[in-house]
């Protein structure tokens, strides 16, 4: 089976980290069709490679973690088997409606996207026409490919970003809270910006240390052979950079930041993290041609910064899906610790917040993927924490210097 974007989470919060695979088509090499040879194999007029419609899917898989060094396979028992075998590509694990129970959202391609609602006791619920996340505005199942989450509205709750094909556009779901989405993708200039590319990695990320999560995506197309095609999306593009505005809008900034956003590469998985420990956010980009490339932001205001690293005790380990909620003056900001998402990529594990001009950090709560409380105060800024579940602060570093 074609396993794609992998997801670790422990669903049933048993401290042990458990593992959903989306998957993709179940294909035979040995018979696949010809360029061309039917309609599912020719775009725009041309031929290419077939699929993935007209292609037989291929059913997800949850492994539950036995903690002995196996996993066993209880994807049916879950809810979560993809009876309809839908096109997977991008899982990812949240707390969507702030229940203290997991859910889980898979992007399936030109289908619609499955949203399961954990009930915490190892069953899930498809909740993804119901919550508004299945389909988009105009009620049409879309590529699917990225996925980012972020508060980008400072409201506490963890929207959702998708990135999609040429003749689709990037879709922003605002989460509404109690499993309810609304698309703003038109709205909040998403979706203009995002049209005629064919997006893949994507994430909610602060460049600028301003408090503001932006999103950025990076793109190439699936089909060499558009380059044929006059007035179409080119097989190389650039990446997209989208600021946000504050007020539920962003504005496309991709052309005003240098030269390294709007080279031109046929790019797939993008993962963030301060690759340097200066509390900087760079990009890593993997490109289907050519070397990958490290994108670093540069210049802009001396922008304050603080980073935590949270290690679990009675949870799982790297803490996935611990939360921290950050208060410094008038900035609240809300960060989630997540496996997988983006598309086939890894973020750091390190929760990083742009403060701008706070020196310091008011209060920052840690809430524990059990729901257990940690309350730490008066943090000055620019500096890594690392947090011990139920220790506090067992390290404060400063940034590297260069």
């Amino acid at each position: 089976m074609w396993a794609t974007g992998a997801a670790f989470g422990d669903y049933d919060n048993d401290g042990w980290v458990d593992l959903f695979v989306p998957h993709y088509v179940d294909v035979d090499l040995k018979n696949l069709d010809a360029f061309g040879s039917k309609d599912t194999c020719r775009y725009m007029g041309i031929d290419v490679q077939c699929g993935p419609r007209g292609l037989k899917g291929s059913p997800d898989t949850l492994w539950h973690n036995s903690h002995n060094g196996t996993f066993a396979d209880v994807s049916r028992k879950a809810g979560v088997s993809d009876p309809e075998q839908r096109y997977g590509l991008t899982a990812i694990w949240s707390d969507f409606d702030n229940d203290g129970k997991l859910d889980l959202f898979v992007g399936n391609d030109g289908q619609p996207s499955y949203l399961y609602q954990g009930d915490g006791a190892g069953h899930f619920t498809d909740v993804g026409f119901t919550s508004g996340v299945a389909l988009n505005a105009n009620g049409v199942g879309q590529a699917n490919m990225g996925v980012a989450l972020g508060d980008y509205l400072h409201t506490g709750l963890l929207s959702l970003f998708i990135s999609h094909f040429d003749n689709e556009y990037g879709v922003l779901y605002r989460n509404d809270g109690g499993m309810n989405f609304t698309e703003v993708s038109f709205a909040s200039g998403v979706a203009h910006a995002t049209s005629g590319k064919v997006g893949w990695g994507d994430a909610f990320v602060d460049f600028s240390n301003d408090g503001w999560s932006d999103i950025f995506v990076v793109d190439g197309h699936v089909y060499p052979q558009v380059d044929a095609i006059p007035e179409r999306a080119s097989y190389r593009q650039p990446k997209i950079l989208l600021l946000n505005q504050r007020n539920g809008t962003f504005r496309d900034i991709s052309q005003s930041v240098g030269d390294a956003i709007q080279a031109r590469q046929v790019s797939r998985g993008m993962a963030i993290g301060d690759l340097f420990n200066d509390g900087h956010l760079e990009a890593v980009v993997e490109n289907l041609s050519g070397e990958p490339t490290i994108l670093r932001p540069e210049a802009g205001p001396a922008n304050h910064w603080i980073g935590f690293q949270l290690e679990g005790v009675k949870c799982n380990r790297l803490a996935l899906n611990a939360r921290v909620r950050v208060r410094a003056g008038d900035l609240v900001q809300l960060g989630e610790l997540h496996s997988g998402g983006s598309y086939l990529s890894q973020d750091d594990l390190r929760l990083h917040f742009g403060l701008a001009a706070h020196d310091r950090v008011d209060e920052a709560v840690i809430q524990w993927p059990d729901g257990s409380k940690e309350t730490l105060n008066n943090l000055p800024a620019d500096r890594f924490y690392t947090v011990r579940e139920g220790s506090g602060v067992t390290m404060s570093v400063s940034p590297a210097r260069h």
